[in-house]
């Protein structure tokens, strides 16, 4: 039996590996990809279904027609004395743990006007569900050029099947953790193919505390902190699993009770399907932070979030636990962070520090990590130039042709 016959189609239902593999690739930008990514955009926006869930409602309004013109236009200023092309066929390994993922990596490849080949996870969840019929939709009604270069497909891990999708790639684009990374790296690309990895990452938040303090609308920076750690149990890449206050002694004092409970008050209104096991975690987590690093523990009223303050060497490991676990910790300034700052670091949601002061520690710590900066409330917003990577051009070849005008 050839490997190949394992693979199912999830979109569109009833396509064709070799049907796939044969497809040419579009331009950049195609009117026709432009399209059909508004229309998917729409319809995620007109589900009732689909505005239950914000990850989903978030995908919608990335996938509206001004921001793919503001990313064209960034595309088109890059290089206008050369000329952009796809890749060939793009091999996207999907990652479990965030279900939209794999659409925006499929969207932007399509916009680079690659061919794709995405292997989503076979963990079904309701979300993920959800988004494929409503994609399936959209794709149906598409035309059979738009449909040729989109291949959605599910199969058990099986590494003959993913070595010989591997071979046929010239892009391979690996969303998982250190683990997925090194498992997939055991498929060797062709001698002319690439690869994106985006492997394990710590993301956290920065808060200055005079300005915490002086703030006099705590309620929704809360709400947004909450949305930006909560949603997919906090396991997503971006979602800070720390929090560093920036100030002295006396300030951080009285913002972080503030805080913490301002935010306990979020995470109980969000009802986000808080589980038993997950209570049970993260005592486990607080018992064994206060007993093994002394930490001490943040007194709140509920379990929907656990915190407990850290001594400033443990900034960036593993925290043990996700759902609402945090460990706090304290700096004067934030050249502080420099020494602490690892290749791993994402994202920092920031609240209360400018961006003349972040711009002043990048460039005087030269930290080996931290590839965005956000506000509160932005750091589950996918970006075309994600980790330190630009999609569009990764996913691109740039073509220079040097010859006379005619």
């Amino acid at each position: 039996m050839n490997s190949l016959d394992k693979v199912r189609f999830v979109v569109p239902e009833g396509a064709n590996i070799d049907a796939l593999l044969a497809q040419r690739p579009l331009a950049p930008f195609d009117p026709a990809v432009i399209e059909f990514i508004e229309r998917l955009g729409k319809a995620l926006m007109a589900s009732p279904q689909a505005r239950r869930h914000p990850e989903l409602v978030a995908l919608g309004f990335w996938a509206r027609g001004a921001n793919i013109k503001r990313m064209k236009d960034r595309f088109d200023a890059q290089y206008p004395d050369a000329l952009r092309l796809a890749r060939g066929l793009a091999f996207h390994i999907a990652p479990s743990n965030v279900d939209t993922i794999f659409v925006y990596s499929l969207l932007l490849s399509m916009l680079a006007g690659n061919v794709n080949l995405v292997r989503m996870s076979s963990r079904a969840a309701q979300q993920s569900d959800l988004l494929n019929d409503i994609l399936k939709q959209v794709v149906e009604a598409s035309s059979a050029r738009l449909r040729g270069i989109i291949g959605i497909v599910r199969y058990e891990h099986d590494q003959s099947i993913t070595d010989a999708f591997s071979r046929h790639c010239d892009v391979r684009v690996v969303w998982g953790g250190d683990g997925t990374v090194e498992l997939i790296r055991k498929s060797p690309l062709s001698p002319g193919g690439t690869e994106l990895t985006f492997p394990n990452k710590y993301s956290l938040a920065v808060v200055d505390a005079k300005a915490w303090l002086a703030n006099e609308n705590k309620t929704p920076v809360a709400r947004d902190f909450v949305n930006d750690s909560l949603w997919f149990g906090q396991m997503a890449c971006s979602s800070p699993r720390a929090l560093v206050w920036r100030g002295s002694a006396y300030d951080i004092a009285a913002a972080s009770t503030d805080f913490w409970h301002h935010v306990e008050a979020g995470a109980r209104e969000a009802n986000l399907g808080w589980e038993d096991a997950g209570a049970v975690a993260k005592l486990l987590a607080e018992q064994d932070n206060a007993v093994s690093v002394h930490a001490s523990v943040v007194p709140l009223e509920t379990n929907f979030i656990s915190v407990v303050r850290c001594p400033i060497a443990l900034l960036g490991e593993p925290n043990g636990t996700g759902g609402g676990f945090f460990r706090e910790f304290h700096v004067a300034a934030l050249e502080e962070l420099g020494a602490s700052a690892r290749r791993n670091w994402q994202t920092v949601a920031s609240f209360g520090v400018p961006k003349g002061d972040w711009q002043a520690f990048l460039l005087n710590a030269q930290p080996q990590g931290i590839d965005r900066i956000v506000p509160f409330g932005h750091a589950l917003n996918f970006n075309a130039i994600w980790d330190g990577i630009d999609f569009l051009t990764s996913l691109t070849r740039i073509v220079v042709i040097d010859a006379p005008q005619d």
